[in-house]
């Protein structure tokens, strides 16, 4: 997917007219003062599952969440220019017009900011009415130890144990997942969407780019990231979150990559939220523009200063859970860091590595400006199954394809635990994964566990998982030994891959005898002095620690 940026917003102001897109301008307003709503009556513009998420979470609505004064927007078209989208946490519109004379007029309107900074507007907590409150009833399918047959997309669910949860009943039943992207052309007529669209799990259709809600044209990007989310194609192809819910909503335009698509997507984020999703997938990023001077560089890459990542934030802060692809620059050598929105806090940035779980060279790396770990946590966006246009399925590469394959399992991971915040979901999927201990600029914490995950969520508040082994001694010249610490009694794999994980240097399966838990890795000599990373498979669990080598 293109990607995009921005240019120090935070630090200096635009001027009122500030050109996103040939003929289309940002502004913002300056307050919402004669509002026909109130946040004493959330129930008029946020819907019940909305509030609800909100509740659950004991996160309380503030000026953010009230819908822009409608007598602004209705002065604006008053003018004769065309009001594109409204963003009521930035309190600001896009608008249309040919003539560029009608933007000095805004200038004089007493409503209108005289700058444009793209910060969110705030104000006083107020708390949503405690009868939002209710858990939501955990819904699950039947067990079964071979529930899907999953075909050549065996792999990319596997390698976080996501046949576990699908066996057990979670396959994403009552989650609601919104799919921001570029476009669904080929939909509904696809194999790998039959059960989707029969069981009506298409909730709604929003298109932020041209207006009203056809979605089903203009890229097939989208269509491929739904099939990988919601695929249902015995033997070919099973998504990761099958049996849930979807909104399809298009904020990029295939066609152009101008600043306006990270603004089109904060609509459409107020637009899932209002919803009341749990999860918005953004297989989205951006850097570079057709406008240069909105080009984004790596010194804005701290969550603060894109506005699509400020936004990425206050998502989070109402409840949802952001998974976001770190964007596919790996091996450019002027930028192979993340894009935004990739660098937003309190969201899971998504790398990518292949069936072997060694890292692939495209995806982005961090970490953030200001020093975050990201990517946050990876999966198989290299040679990942999905659907094609002409009903065949085939393979295709991206952190565009390892996001929904984590949106998806996180979404059944949260249906097993609906009482867990956003927060408690995400710090579990961190620690769950094999690099959590000692996290990369290549692959963040790694490949979470959503078995893993379970069981951090079922333990105590502070639990962080420990390895199930020690190294000595390490440094080392031309041997180690590896320390089980306890006899696991299994068939344990130990592979060695350098500090990026991309290659593997030693591969070795072992069975562990009753008298002994320790395993020696001899004839070293021949590697190169560097800090490498031991992985041990037992079972499928993966456990990880850094080795230096004199």
């Amino acid at each position: 997917m293109k990607t995009l940026l921005l240019f120090f917003i935070l630090f200096f102001s635009l001027t009122v007219s500030s050109q996103v897109a040939p003929n289309k301008y940002y502004i913002e307003f300056t307050d919402k003062n004669n509002n026909n709503f109130s946040l004493e009556r959330p129930e008029e513009f946020l819907s019940e599952r909305s509030l609800q998420r909100r509740a659950n979470q004991n996160i309380e609505l503030d000026l953010s969440d009230l819908p822009v004064t409608q007598i602004y927007i209705d002065s604006l078209e008053s003018l004769g220019l065309e009001v594109i989208n409204v963003s009521k946490w930035f309190n600001s519109a896009t608008i249309y017009t040919l003539d560029s004379l009608l933007m000095d007029t805004i200038n004089y309107l007493g409503f209108v900011s005289n700058s444009a900074k793209y910060k969110p507007i705030q104000t006083n907590k107020v708390a949503v009415p405690e009868s939002y409150k209710i858990p939501r009833e955990i819904k699950t399918g039947s067990k079964n130890t071979n529930y899907y047959n999953y075909g050549t997309s065996a792999d990319q669910i596997y390698m976080h144990n996501g046949q576990v949860m699908h066996n057990n009943g979670f396959r994403g039943q009552g989650m609601l997942i919104a799919v921001t992207d570029a476009g669904y052309l080929g939909l509904p007529d696809l194999p790998a969407f039959d059960s989707l669209f029969e069981a009506e799990r298409v909730i709604s259709t929003r298109n932020f780019v041209h207006g009203g809600d056809i979605v089903f044209g203009y890229s097939t990007h989208g269509m491929r990231v739904l099939s990988i989310l919601a695929g249902n194609s015995p033997e070919n192809l099973i998504g990761s979150a099958p049996e849930a819910n979807y909104l399809l909503i298009m904020s990029e335009d295939p066609d152009s990559e101008n600043i306006i698509e990270e603004i089109n997507w904060i609509s459409a984020a107020e637009y899932a939220d209002s919803m009341g999703a749990d999860i918005i997938n953004v297989s989205l990023g951006y850097l570079d523009f057709d406008m240069p001077e909105y080009n984004h560089s790596y010194q804005t890459m701290d969550g603060k200063t894109a506005i699509i990542s400020i936004a990425a934030g206050i998502a989070s802060s109402k409840g949802m859970i952001i998974v976001a692809s770190a964007a596919n620059s790996g091996d450019d050598p002027i930028h192979p860091w993340i894009n935004s929105p990739g660098d937003a806090d309190n969201i899971l940035t998504a790398g990518a590595v292949w069936s072997n779980q060694a890292y692939a060279a495209f995806s982005s790396i961090g970490p953030s400006y200001d020093g975050r770990v990201k990517p946050d946590i990876v999966a198989m966006g290299a040679g990942t199954t999905n659907q094609e246009l002409d009903g065949s399925f085939g393979q295709g590469n991206g952190t565009s394809f390892s996001s929904p394959i984590l949106s998806g399992l996180v979404a059944c991971l949260w249906q097993q635990f609906p009482d867990k915040t956003n927060q408690e979901i995400m710090d579990a999927i961190r620690k769950s994964s094999h690099l959590y201990n000692s996290p990369t600029d290549y692959l963040g914490y790694g490949i979470p566990d959503f078995v893993l995950a379970g069981k951090i969520l079922i333990s105590e508040d502070n639990y962080i998982p420990e390895n199930k082994f020690n190294i000595y001694p390490n440094p080392f010249n031309n041997d180690f030994i590896i320390d089980l610490k306890t006899n696991p009694g299994d068939s344990i794999q130990v592979i060695i891959n350098d500090i990026s994980g991309k290659n593997n240097y030693i591969w070795l399966e072992y069975k562990a005898k009753e008298s002994s838990t320790k395993i020696t890795i001899d004839d070293l000599n021949k590697l190169k002095s560097g800090i490498y990373i031991v992985n041990v498979i037992i079972n499928t669990s993966r456990y990880s620690e850094k080795l230096i080598k004199k």
